[in-house]
């Protein structure tokens, strides 16, 4: 049986895009190991989640300070390498750049080949956080994917962006959900657990600047009749709880699932995904709440600049903003009065979802990045 070792910068909790593409992986008979940073507890442990493996390691870490990631990570990959020395595997699966330098140097030790999985262009990413250190972090990042085996992405811009100086091209192996339908009870049952009625606008996401969430907090008052449904956990969810608390239409639920995250989706009428135009990770990210959203026919909203938003405009699946409170505001309570058109938006979505976006033509990528790495028929 072939093996893999995926090199993670987080707990595992489970991260959805691993884990989806480790339950691939092992459905198609790899045997899949995952070296996590345990950077919320620093202990060390081993875990099976339906037969994937996982291993973490040290040390603590917080999740929102930039600059102590930068002084715990070398301990993390000290850590995870001397781990990887009695770990059997043969092949090395690194995901994003804050594990790739620790993944060249275990494929340079041991001679097996590297995938590098990027998530997002991580310098963009936190281009906000390191300030004048982004563009030397661009240039590392630029030339350590070009030294990876093979390379696989989200989208076909980050695609064509990561192949820049490679022999290659980057595979493109989305982060599609598989979903089944939820039912009308069920979507009663979802909304009655969490206290949500009438017209729910969900956003099930990072509570970080740059995602609307203050803006969408205060949007509405409940005299318009939206209930603002909001599940996730970051710097900003003190600021959530205390507009939950300050008004009666502002439901707050913390952290949740992927799997309940897809209930929620399913139980709402409307699913935002702004983010701010300015940071240019966003503007060629592919949200996972708009595939989500697509892939349960539910219409989305996003905002102009962004390169997901040409693809909802094309296809028709969901509302295209400003990135503003106001032109934001107006929008929704405009879509509020046309259920019939939100319906057929969402159709649409699901329509274009089930042809070009679902996940058995990325698991069909995954797997040829893996048999051509490894020269096997697995």
């Amino acid at each position: 049986m072939a093996s893999t070792l995926m090199l993670l910068a987080n707990p595992y909790r489970p991260d959805p895009r691993v884990r989806i593409e480790a339950r691939t992986l092992t459905t198609a008979g790899y045997r899949v190991q995952v070296l996590a940073w345990g950077r919320d507890t620093g202990k060390t442990e081993m875990i099976d989640d339906e037969g994937i493996e996982i291993i973490r390691v040290g040390p603590v870490c917080p999740f929102r300070s930039a600059w102590r990631m930068v002084s715990s990570l070398p301990r993390y990959w000290m850590a995870a390498l001397r781990a990887s020395r009695s770990l059997q595997f043969n092949l090395i699966h690194s995901h994003d750049l804050d594990t790739l330098p620790l993944g060249l140097c275990i494929s340079r030790l041991t001679g097996k080949p590297l995938i590098y999985d990027g998530h997002e262009l991580y310098s963009a990413m936190v281009k906000d956080d390191v300030g004048p250190m982004y563009r030397p972090l661009s240039i590392l990042e630029h030339l350590l994917v070009k030294r990876a085996d093979s390379v696989v992405t989200v989208s076909e811009t980050l695609a064509g962006i990561l192949s820049r100086g490679r022999g290659d091209n980057a595979r493109i192996v989305r982060t599609s959900p598989e979903v089944t339908p939820v039912s009308a009870e069920e979507i009663v049952s979802i909304r009655a657990k969490y206290g949500i009625g009438g017209f729910v606008l969900g956003y099930l996401g990072s509570l970080e600047p740059g995602r609307f969430v203050e803006e969408l907090a205060g949007a509405f008052a409940p005299e318009d009749g939206v209930t603002v449904l909001i599940a996730g956990s970051g710097s900003l969810q003190d600021r959530v709880k205390d507009a939950a608390k300050q008004r009666s239409n502002v439901v707050y639920i913390g952290s949740v699932s992927a799997e309940e995250a897809l209930r929620l989706t399913a139980a709402s009428d409307l699913v935002t995904a702004m983010m701010d135009p300015r940071n240019p990770n966003n503007v060629i990210g592919t949200p996972g709440k708009i595939l989500n959203s697509m892939a349960l026919a539910k219409p989305v909203m996003t905002n102009e600049g962004l390169e997901i938003a040409r693809l909802v405009e094309s296809v028709g699946c969901g509302v295209v903003a400003r990135y503003n409170r106001d032109d934001f505001r107006r929008s929704v309570l405009e879509s509020m009065k046309n259920p019939a058109r939100l319906k057929e938006m969402g159709e649409n979505g699901k329509n274009h979802f089930d042809k070009h976006l679902s996940w058995s033509k990325s698991r069909d990528e995954l797997l040829a990045a893996y048999r051509l790495l490894l020269g096997t028929d697995q």
